[in-house]
């Protein structure tokens, strides 16, 4: 997910764009040639990369920021308010939906998009193990598990201190072994034991912060690791997802990817310097909480001006089909529509939040005695 610190990788924002965007094109059911690319359809597993990366970038922000209980809760909020407001605003988009619905059918407010689901998503504890299926705008299950994770990250810093690789391991561990001898999905968990696998992830990022910043690895830096890593990446999305136990390898990867791109070094991270990419970056956590509601809503349009081009899948999902170049046309047209949502999200409902976080620090900091003599 995206975040703000005082350093940027820029190489690691671009591709955060990149990737938020083959999550959308991985959601999005038109069966044209776009779809059916091996890499979208298991773009799925890149919702790791985002853990791994959030490990690496918080680690870098915050490890030496977290030695007090109120530095600890200070965190705590600052992470709710970058997280809470957007996830708010689409849920609210999601409930006005399902008004019209309700108004237009009398049936709604069940399953998947019950009235209770509306608080634990308000809550960010929609995926902690409280229902049965994903709510509401799916993909934020992982907005959920991440929330939890930085707490758990925030305690583990302040308690452990110095021992903080150590704990971090042994989380790493604990949850790999939750996710393999426990859960029903392994890797593929969301809603259920989905915040083993964001702490898997997020603290792998963690450990790969610190072997960064010591320069244990200092000569994996430039043109060659970086396509090295990218290759292994790629072949490792292309072919691995399906074979379950070999999943379970895709924070590793995604750590050496990391790695690779943190150091800004090579030609291809310059490559992702560039302002278009830069700011599908900036972008990155509202493409990826929006796209769902560009569905519903293309979805509800084709419905009613294009009858006959949707249908229900074997899976209950509901897809598009015009045929030939038609499919690909109204993906590109939908990936069009959530870049646009998500600059526009990005602009009036991230930033102002962010603002509104800055204000009640400050108002804290002002009260305190230390703050009073500033």
């Amino acid at each position: 997910m995206a975040d703000t610190q005082p350093h940027r990788f820029q190489a690691l924002d671009g591709w955060r764009g990149i990737c938020a965007l083959l999550i959308a094109l991985h959601h999005f059911p038109a069966h044209g040639f776009l779809y059916h690319l091996p890499l979208v359809r298991n773009a799925w597993l890149l919702v790791d990369f985002f853990f791994v990366l959030s490990g690496f970038v918080i680690t870098h922000g915050y490890r030496d920021r977290l030695s007090s209980r109120g530095a600890v809760g200070s965190f705590a909020v600052k992470r709710f308010f970058r997280l809470w407001p957007l996830q708010a605003a689409v849920l609210a988009a999601f409930i006005a939906l399902e008004l019209y619905r309700y108004a237009a059918t009398g049936a709604g407010f069940t399953g998947e998009r019950s009235i209770f689901a509306i608080f634990t998503n308000l809550a960010l504890v929609q995926s902690l193990g409280l229902h049965g299926m994903l709510t509401w705008n799916t993909p934020s299950w992982a907005v959920s598990t991440e929330f939890w994770t930085y707490v758990i990250f925030a305690l583990v810093v302040f308690c452990a201190g110095r021992f903080r690789a150590f704990a971090s391991a042994v989380l790493i561990a604990l949850s790999v072994g939750i996710l393999a001898l426990h859960s029903r999905y392994g890797m593929r968990e969301t809603f259920d034991w989905g915040i083993a696998r964001c702490i898997y992830g997020f603290f792998l990022g963690s450990l790969t912060y610190e072997l960064w910043s010591a320069k244990w690895i200092a000569g994996f830096r430039g043109t060659l690791a970086e396509i090295a890593a990218a290759l292994l990446a790629l072949a490792f999305l292309v072919f691995i997802p399906g074979d379950r136990p070999l999943e379970y390898l895709a924070p590793p990867v995604f750590a050496v990817f990391v790695l690779a791109f943190a150091n800004d070094a090579g030609m291809a991270s310059r490559a992702m310097f560039g302002k278009p990419l830069q700011s599908l970056g900036q972008w990155s956590y509202a493409i990826y909480l929006v796209q769902m509601l560009v569905i519903a809503l293309m979805v509800s349009a084709l419905d009613s001006f294009a009858p006959g081009h949707t249908a229900v899948g074997v899976d209950g999902v509901e897809f598009i089909r015009f045929g030939g170049f038609a499919d690909d046309a109204i993906t590109l047209m939908y990936l069009a529509l959530v870049i646009a949502l998500a600059a526009a999200a990005w602009r009036f409902i991230e930033v102002p939040g962010q603002a509104i976080q800055k204000f009640l620090s400050s108002r804290k900091s002002a009260a305190s005695p230390s703050g009073a003599n500033r």
